[in-house]
């Protein structure tokens, strides 16, 4: 039986020699380390030291290591679940190596193969490549992640996150966060919002689409871990955020108060205030109102800042005043309606803003539109998954009211 304490002592001993990595026993280590996973009697710095142990191997004999991939990934996955931060930050780490590692690149094959592992373990979908899609959404799926430094156990790994948190809504509330901003530590993280973001796009599930926009777009505005991440959308200067732009707005369409603030996020005003526009096509729920709300509260952080400088340059950025009070509009006269109600009150007069000389106001804030980006097709698109949504909500509805006349009957 495999001493775990032994992982206290250096393991420069796997690497030492070309002789001791022959004679390691590594089926055996693994199988070992395997058992003591699935135990769910184990103490907690049990786990932890078998993750170690796992974490290492990967690191000294990743080639070797690999070949027991598919049997570990399930029950890696699935330790996601520990009740311990710990255990499941060490956790994160082995998934990010198996899925950052060159040795796990496999040859001719990408994100489009799927593999199955053993019996009754998680299978795993991956969905094709945009490049493979003959669909009418081609152009939307041109965004698909280009990861140099993942390989492929990549997608999979983000396929089968998605799914757990799925099937497990307590795991993606309590833990959720937690797990994709260490994973953004771990790994890249516009790879990561990439891929999610492909993957969002062909969820079936439309409810919970809409929840974990919910939760990425969160965790995208305020996660110190994403600063770069919102600094690169923030000017859209680049074909690589231009480019990410759009593959997250084609998925954060499954939330409408998402993609506005995605909008606000890229200083896409116009965009913005198009958008509010159609909200008036939309069905208005508690749910609905209750993200507005948000919206409006994060709007007064500082992750905002420069938006509520900008309305200083009044002439440069009407859209930007015409979004928010179309927000304005929408919401009851609540907390949220007089904190922004109070914020476009303090939005100067213009006239006021005219320099004494009677040149034009500093252009400072005026930010040129990104070009390459085709926004008529983008509101198209929100439009359609956004009555995708409604159906699903009827649907869900008439089960619902079936369901009640069965009980009554």
């Amino acid at each position: 039986e495999l001493n775990l304490t032994a992982l206290n002592q250096p393991l420069s001993f796997l690497c030492s020699s070309e002789r001791v990595q022959v004679t390691l026993n590594l089926d055996g280590i693994v199988q070992v380390l395997d058992c003591h996973l699935h135990d769910t009697s184990i103490g907690m710095m049990t786990r932890i030291a078998v993750l170690k142990w796992l974490y290492h191997l990967y690191i000294k004999t990743p080639r070797k290591m690999f070949r027991h991939t598919d049997s570990l990934f399930p029950i890696l996955l699935r330790t996601l679940s520990d009740e311990s931060d710990e255990v499941i930050l060490k956790d994160l780490e082995v998934l990010a190596e198996i899925a950052s590692s060159p040795a796990g690149q496999t040859e001719g094959q990408g994100p489009s193969d799927a593999s199955d592992v053993r019996p009754g373990s998680v299978e795993l979908h991956v969905p094709a490549r945009a490049s493979q899609l003959n669909s009418s959404g081609t152009r939307a799926l041109e965004c698909s992640p280009s990861t140099p430094t993942m390989n492929s156990y990549f997608y999979k790994f983000m396929i089968n996150l998605l799914k757990r948190f799925s099937s497990e809504r307590k795991l993606l509330e309590t833990r959720g966060p937690f797990i994709i901003r260490q994973l953004c530590l771990l790994l890249n993280a516009e790879n990561i919002f990439h891929s999610m973001a492909d993957i969002l796009l062909r969820e079936e599930d439309l409810k919970f689409a809409s929840t974990m926009v919910h939760t990425l777009n969160t965790i995208l505005l305020t996660s110190s871990e994403l600063f770069q991440l919102r600094n690169q959308l923030k000017d859209l200067k680049t074909p690589e955020s231009r480019n990410l732009f759009c593959c997250l707005y084609r998925s954060w369409c499954h939330n409408p108060v998402t993609t506005v603030s995605l909008c606000f996020l890229t200083q896409n005003y116009k965009h913005a205030y198009d958008l509010i526009q159609k909200f008036g096509d939309l069905e208005v729920t508690v749910d609905f109102l209750t993200e507005v709300d948000k919206l409006v509260q994060l709007i007064e952080c500082p992750i905002f800042t420069y938006l509520r400088l900008q309305l200083l340059d009044v002439k440069n950025n009407p859209y930007l005043i015409k979004a928010l009070y179309g927000l304005l509009m929408l919401l009851p006269q609540s907390s949220a309606f007089q904190l922004l109600s109070h914020r476009l009150q303090c939005v100067p007069n213009p006239e006021l803003m005219q320099t004494t000389d009677g040149t034009k106001p500093s252009a400072g804030f005026k930010r040129p539109a990104a070009s390459n980006i085709d926004y008529t097709e983008l509101l198209q698109h929100f439009e359609k998954v956004q009555n995708k949504h409604l159906e699903s909500r009827h649907e869900r509805a008439g089960r619902a009211e079936q369901l009640d006349r069965r009980v009554v009957l």
